[in-house]
């Protein structure tokens, strides 16, 4: 398999960056190059999926009572 790029500078390093975007009053985690910064993809601040499923097993323990 090829290895990821950068689309601005084509390097193959990227990092994880937090960020709060202007107006909004949500965070957001920016998958960026470590090179020049270039945004590859946006992901939820949250581990929603994770927050799901404990929820999902709480529930499971109160309705096994």
């Amino acid at each position: 398999m090829a290895p990821s790029t950068c689309i601005k500078c084509g390097k193959t390093q990227f990092e994880v960056k937090e960020c709060m975007p202007g107006g909004s009053s949500s965070k957001v985690q920016l998958l960026q190059c470590t090179d020049c910064g270039g945004v590859i993809g946006i992901m939820d601040y949250y581990d929603i999926g994770g927050s799901l499923h404990l929820l999902d097993a709480k529930l499971d323990a109160l309705l096994k009572r």
